[in-house]
């Protein structure tokens, strides 16, 4: 077989691609992702007794905030990605902004609050509430992190690790999303550290596993 016959084997049967597709398939994916972490949420350590309660729901939404803010973030950085060719006007360090603003916020409520009160501000409400806090984040990030890998593969990601790491920060702040409306702990030193924590980790599992998984 010659170039000519190749080239025209190839050419044969072709469809018009539909510009708007990759971006449809990211948005199902996140939907199924945040239903699928919220729903890990309610199945395991449900949301806190005093949900709805006006002196803890300002503390809800900032932690929500926080975490929409990380995905808000990261999910146009993802669509980028997951173009060949428009990685090089991907913006990354705009993912430390959510990260840089909690931290600054967090400084100043330390810095208002009394000294023998700060441990308290950074540990959490119990003695366990930041080991709770990294797994429960990281465990219901997992099928998100497995939906976006999935939408991910339907394009052509050529950096695949920072697309990997892109995907665990994205599926990171929905498991932080959905933890939100189960934790106790009402500190902005609390998230900055913790919520930060475990949303990086998810990114660094998502930088090793990127390659691997999405590879084409």
């Amino acid at each position: 077989m010659n170039t000519d016959q190749l080239i025209d084997v190839l050419s044969a049967n072709l469809e018009p691609a539909c510009p708007g597709q990759l971006g449809k398939t990211l948005i199902l994916a996140m939907g199924t992702g945040v239903a699928a972490a919220f729903g890990l949420m309610l199945m395991t350590v449900g949301p806190r007794p005093d949900l709805l309660s006006t002196a803890h729901l300002e503390w809800v939404a900032a932690k929500l905030l926080f975490a929409l803010s990380v995905i808000g973030t990261g999910a146009p950085l993802l669509m980028r990605s997951i173009r060949p060719g428009r990685e090089n006007a991907t913006h990354w360090t705009l993912l430390l902004l959510p990260f840089l603003a909690a931290i600054v916020l967090a400084l100043a409520m330390l810095l208002l609050g009394r000294p023998h009160a700060w441990r308290g501000m950074l540990l959490g409400a119990t003695p366990v509430s930041w080991a709770r806090c990294l797994i429960c984040i990281v465990f219901f990030a997992a099928i998100p992190f497995g939906a976006l890998i999935w939408a991910l593969r339907t394009g052509a990601p050529t950096r695949l690790k920072p697309c990997g790491a892109i995907a665990g920060v994205v599926a990171g702040g929905l498991g932080a999303a959905a933890y939100a409306l189960s934790c106790i702990s009402d500190t902005m030193g609390f998230i900055a550290i913790w919520y930060s924590a475990a949303i990086v980790l998810c990114a660094v599992i998502g930088a090793q596993l990127g390659p691997r998984l999405l590879r084409w």
